[in-house]
């Protein structure tokens, strides 16, 4: 019991036990330890994958939004009549000159005909006219490729034979 009363009066009194190593001055260099500390890096939240999602799904959603984008923009435009239209609804009637250029004439299922040239556009998936040969009308198409990414596909509509 003593070596405990004298044990709270030394500390109350303010009596060193032991001797304590001197205070580090502020003018003295950094310990080794600290010199070599790093910084995590900064963690982006909103770009962050979810572990548990497939990895395919999120690449997937990620070219339909850039899909959606590009079409967003394509859209300031005004869109065409042809534009609702599905091509395998549409048919290849006619390729023929005028004032210099070539020009087709596709039908729709109601055999309601449509002249187009050269830049218009045709299908649901921004198909735009590149080339108009003898007997073919050559698209260019945005479409989603596996991997989500947006490629372009082309597309050709040829005459079908009078027999077929």
């Amino acid at each position: 019991m003593k070596h405990l009363i004298w044990l709270v009066s030394t500390m109350m009194i303010g009596v060193p036990l032991l001797s304590a190593a001197p205070a580090p001055d502020s003018s003295d260099d950094i310990p080794d330890a600290m010199q070599h500390m790093v910084t995590a890096p900064a963690i982006d939240f909103a770009n962050l994958r979810d572990p548990f999602a497939s990895y395919l799904d999120t690449v997937a959603s990620r070219g339909r939004a850039a899909l959606m984008e590009s079409q967003q923009q394509l859209t300031n435009r005004k869109r065409e009549t042809l534009e609702d239209y599905d091509l395998t609804t549409l048919n290849l009637v006619a390729i023929f000159s005028m004032g210099g250029e070539r020009v087709a004439m596709v039908q729709d299922s109601t055999a309601k005909g449509f002249i187009v040239r050269r830049g218009n556009y045709l299908g649901k998936n921004n198909g735009k006219i590149e080339k108009i040969t003898d007997d073919t009308v050559f698209l260019v198409e945005q479409v989603l490729n596996p991997a989500g990414e947006i490629t372009d596909r082309q597309v050709s509509l040829t005459m079908k034979e009078v027999n077929d």
